[in-house]
């Protein structure tokens, strides 16, 4: 029987470490975190030269250790590992020596975290003028890589003019893992018609996004025009990454420390192979009933009453485009319902259960157009919801009071604002509608004897049921 070595093969990736552009700051107790923005990684590593290895496993986890898995067996002369991410989202290695196939030891900790980023990331840019004539920008920077060192703000004047930082009110903060908040506002010192805004982000695997807008200065009588972008597609999961390092192979030439240890490079992938399942279209079928939920972790149920033969493993298949193409999520080892999903980001999901049963070919991957067992949206973003004015009002013969708002998510329905009133001597809230169309405003019809203080309640629900709830009073 083969014994299994722990000590005689490392992976060569941590001769970085000590590379000047590459100093990484080593988390204590855990594998140092790096990010790329390529799905094709290869990992080098050199084995011990005395006779007692007869083979090198590479082991990966998907789910940050709840489960491993061998990916690729090979003598210790053989060229470096190769893996090709299925998906967005971090992935730990470790190695071992001399493991029969199909052996998973226990207790397995990472060797190397590396978390697979190529997707840009997503801005949400919204400029609108004070009542002073004042610029106010405001954005939010969506990416599980993204830090704020690495975002920017910048203005340009005229067209013929360089750009020149915003002002921000503070350095970019998060709101929640993944999700950055700038905001910032700017006075001009001479007659200017327009002004151009400008974010600029770069995430931790080096991808870029930019975001333009332009704000037209009407003269102090004009009321301002209002234009508002939602917020789409938020990242989720256990983010931003504090000590991680961008992934070498992604900053240009090879480094290399000494003649017996190889840099790690991340294979070129051809155009076909390194499309993002997200850019295709996400077109579940017309009548299929799509569930919501606002939580990235959740549980599926499955059922294997129908299963013929001895059922190995079940797997957990997904597309998010309809259809089109499906990979695998997950697999549950332990064979009892439910699944234990987590999204990384924001999206409609097909998932599809495939149950290996003993006898069963290898080829268990759905065909295109397979239909899913289940249609799921996952919405974890809180609707952007921003009070406006409230404003009494007789022109239609009765006392009313006229409330205004601007609210903006991706995932609303068509009624999905809801208004509360309490008067300045009662501590309840009391109903004003609870379905209200998003359209920006409300006639409150107020009894003619009725008094001209209130305090308005307003929130924003979703379909997944994200609340965003303001206050206001009238003046």
């Amino acid at each position: 029987m083969h014994h299994v070595q722990r000590n005689l093969v490392i992976l060569m990736l941590t001769s970085f470490l000590v590379s000047g552009e590459l100093r990484a700051q080593q988390l204590p107790k855990q594998a140092q975190l790096y990010t790329t923005h390529s799905r094709n990684i290869t990992l080098p590593y050199k084995a011990s030269s005395n006779g007692a290895v007869s083979n090198v496993t590479l082991l990966v986890s998907m789910n940050y250790g709840g489960t491993w898995k061998q990916h690729q067996q090979q003598s210790p002369d053989q060229k470096p590992f190769s893996f090709k991410a299925h998906r967005d989202g971090e992935f730990w290695f470790c190695t071992r020596t001399n493991l029969q196939k199909h052996v998973v030891p226990l207790d397995l900790k990472p060797e190397i975290r590396i978390y697979v980023d190529t997707k840009k990331p997503q801005i949400s840019l919204r400029a609108e003028i004070s009542a002073e004539s004042e610029v106010i920008c405001h954005s939010h920077i969506l990416d599980p890589t993204i830090t704020p060192d690495a975002v920017k703000a910048e203005l340009k004047v005229t067209p013929e003019s360089t750009w020149q930082p915003f002002p921000l009110a503070s350095a970019p903060v998060f709101l929640r893992p993944g999700v950055l908040q700038l905001n910032g506002r700017w006075r001009p010192n001479t007659d200017t018609p327009v002004v151009t805004l400008r974010v600029t982000a770069i995430d931790g695997a080096g991808n870029q996004n930019v975001a333009q807008t332009q704000v037209f200065l009407p003269p102090l009588n004009l009321s301002k025009a209002e234009s508002y972008s939602p917020i789409r597609n938020p990242y989720t999961g256990p983010v931003p990454h504090e000590g991680a390092v961008r992934w070498p192979a992604d900053r240009g030439p090879d480094l290399q420390t000494s003649e017996d240890v190889h840099s790690v490079r991340a294979q070129p992938a051809d155009e076909k192979q390194n499309v993002s399942i997200s850019t295709l279209p996400a077109t579940p079928p017309v009548n299929a009933k799509i569930h919501q939920t606002n939580q990235s972790k959740f549980n599926l149920n499955y059922n294997l009453e129908s299963a013929l033969g001895n059922v190995i493993e079940v797997q957990l298949w997904a597309t998010e485009n309809g259809g089109q193409s499906w990979v695998q999520w997950g697999v549950d080892t332990d064979k009892q319902s439910p699944l234990e999903v987590e999204m990384q980001r924001d999206g409609v999901y097909g998932f599809k259960t495939v149950v290996i049963t003993s006898g069963a070919g290898s080829n268990t991957q759905p065909l295109p157009d397979s239909k899913a067992d289940i249609w799921l949206q996952v919405d974890t973003t809180v609707p952007l919801l921003t009070p406006g004015t409230l404003r009494h009002s007789g022109v239609a013969g009765i006392p009313e009071i006229l409330i205004r708002w601007q609210a903006t998510d991706d995932n609303f329905g068509n009624r999905p604002i809801r208004l509360h009133y309490q008067t300045t001597d009662d501590t309840t809230w009391h109903e004003i509608s609870r379905a209200v169309p998003n359209t920006g405003i409300y006639r409150w019809n107020l009894n003619p004897n009725s008094q001209m203080q209130y305090k308005i309640k307003i929130e924003a629900v979703d379909k997944a049921g994200n609340l965003a709830t303001q206050f206001f009073a009238t003046e």
